[in-house]
């Protein structure tokens, strides 16, 4: 089923050849490691640079300085950028980051802690690289403010800080789930984290990772499937929350492409699919009913759209008939 999706992607989708046959620029970033492709496109672009002994430092963590300096040097030119002083009072005038971090501050891309300093030193979090890295291309994360369900175990509440960040970055598939489920927003990077996540931005904004897009998309919808059939309903409705995510990112690349439009009544299918489930479990059989009833039918719309999902949408049905069956005859008795 996975190959008959990936065909249909293959027909509508046009894509640039991703960097991935360059020479090796780092000593310790040979071919075979995942980010070899996202730091030589990065090198190339002349946003990182490697140390003088001809390393990069993969493993390596990153810190709050030099975040801030990789996305300043993204987008301006870090050594005709004006002196600021005294933007943070833990950021001396002549410390080689001063004028990145003032920078970034002044154009509201970085703020400080409730103490009023910036902690240069410390460790750069998944979630502030990314309001680093979306703020200072001026992505409006607002787009996404309709996107309200949990992500995962580890980003449920809407309200936080971070999670329009996070949603945005899902949309754009520049981070997934790992294989605990989990997001890891307070998680800290390493330097070959930042550089996939950068490059993946890029390639994104650039139309090049459409049918990444929905790669991702297909594993949590998987994922959907094998977390009902465990009863772990939280996690299925989880995945289809960043089923949804993917979906949309997709369709603000190519909105007219069929089977992104037939993936996104997928994902809806899901989402009321999962809804029926935990109805069921808290007892309200007629929100589940009618729940069901609802991903039957828009795994069918899915079907008018591309032909591609159905054996995705098969399973849907399959899900929602045996469900609407047994809370009827549960309702019998």
């Amino acid at each position: 089923m996975r190959v008959r999706l990936l065909q249909a992607l293959a027909l509508v989708l046009t894509l640039a050849p991703i960097f991935s046959h360059a020479a090796q620029s780092f000593s310790d970033v040979p071919p075979s490691r995942e980010e070899f492709a996202a730091v030589e496109d990065l090198k190339t672009r002349g946003i990182v640079e490697g140390r003088p002994d001809g390393t990069f430092g993969p493993d390596s963590s990153v810190n709050r300085a030099e975040a801030i300096t990789i996305v300043v040097r993204a987008v301006a030119n870090a050594n005709n950028l004006p002196v600021t002083k005294s933007c943070f009072p833990d950021v001396a005038d002549d410390a080689w980051y001063a004028r990145t971090v003032c920078y970034a501050f002044d154009l509201d891309w970085v703020s400080g802690y409730p103490d009023g300093t910036f902690q240069p030193v410390r460790t750069v979090s998944k979630a502030e690289f990314l309001k680093i890295l979306l703020n200072a291309y001026g992505v409006d994360v607002s787009i996404v403010h309709e996107f309200r369900d949990p992500l995962a175990r580890d980003a449920g509440n809407p309200e936080e800080w971070y999670f329009p960040f996070l949603a945005t970055a899902l949309s754009y598939s520049m981070t997934s789930a790992d294989s605990f489920g989990n997001l890891n927003p307070g998680a800290a990077l390493t330097r070959g984290q930042v550089a996939l996540m950068m490059e993946r931005f890029f390639l994104y904004r650039e139309g090049r990772r459409t049918q990444e897009l929905l790669t991702f998309a297909e594993k949590d919808i998987r994922l959907v499937f094998s977390s009902l059939d465990a009863l772990e309903i939280n996690r299925a409705a989880m995945a289809a929350a960043r089923v949804r995510l993917a979906v949309f990112g997709a369709s603000e690349r190519q909105p007219d492409a069929a089977v992104i439009r037939a993936t996104g009544k997928l994902a809806e299918a899901l989402k009321a699919l999962a809804s029926a489930y935990r109805f069921t479990e808290s007892g309200n059989l007629d929100a589940a009913l009618q729940n069901s009833q609802g991903a039957y039918l828009l795994g069918d719309e899915a079907d008018s759209l591309h032909d591609s999902v159905r054996p995705y949408t098969d399973r849907v049905r399959a899900y929602a008939h045996d469900l609407a069956n047994d809370i009827r005859e549960y309702e019998k008795e």
